[in-house]
């Protein structure tokens, strides 16, 4: 019986060992709650406490395509959000299956814990928040509200920064960690494109793979 139990347990930790990050769509404002000991917002908070954007920020009603939203970000010229992280090493798991039937839609950075995690892009803070999935996590938008960037699995945040806080690509908003369910011996950056919805549901907006992005190169598959 004894022998059965280890065999059991051995197995358990096995699976949880090679479990890739289990990632997800971020969660709705509601499963979410604002970010603790962290410096204070300094936009007006919605009724739920979670700071939102002005019905003047939303994009506008058919303002552009997805494709059209693709060339602007190349334009933009995004950079890799972690500092000293090489793209030829990073996976594109953008469309890998995560728990249930939900898929990545995102992708992950792996650096050792409180590496700086820096601005892909000039924009600004629209949230700053503490979940159960993403950790310590931060959304950004672009200079004109029409792509948001998704950090997540923060160790904790830079302590300059701030909700509505003006961003330079570059800058330094936080550091790698293992916050929320990023398994705790793999820090890494979860890292999100999407494009601004017309409601301003900026959480949930359709999401933009960052990887070719940010320069990386599908690896072939090799043959056998």
């Amino acid at each position: 019986m004894r022998s059965a139990s280890r065999l059991l347990l051995s197995g358990l930790l096995a699976g949880a060992a090679c479990a890739r990050p289990v990632l997800y769509y971020p969660e709705p404002l509601t499963a979410e709650k604002p970010a603790e000991s962290k410096p204070a917002s300094k936009a007006a908070p919605s009724p739920s406490g979670v700071p939102l954007m002005t019905v003047s920020e939303y994009r506008p009603a058919g303002s552009t395509s997805a494709s059209a939203d693709v060339e602007y970000l190349r334009s933009r010229q995004i950079i890799v959000p972690v500092v000293g992280a090489d793209m030829t090493r990073v996976e594109d798991s953008f469309n890998d299956p995560r728990d249930g039937e939900r898929v990545h839609r995102a992708i992950d950075i792996l650096a050792p814990r409180g590496t700086p995690i820096i601005s892909a892009d000039d924009g600004r803070i629209v949230r700053m928040t503490t979940s159960t999935l993403g950790g310590i996590s931060m959304y950004t938008v672009d200079p004109e509200h029409r792509v948001v960037y998704y950090y997540a699995h923060m160790d904790h945040y830079h302590p300059s920064m701030f909700v509505g806080r003006a961003l330079v690509r570059g800058d330094t908003i936080g550091f790698v960690g293992t916050t929320g369910n990023a398994p705790k011996d793999t820090p890494h950056l979860h890292f999100q494109i999407m494009r601004m919805p017309e409601d301003g549901k900026f959480w949930i907006g359709e999401p933009i793979n960052p990887y070719p992005l940010l320069g990386g190169v599908k690896r072939v598959a090799k043959q056998r």
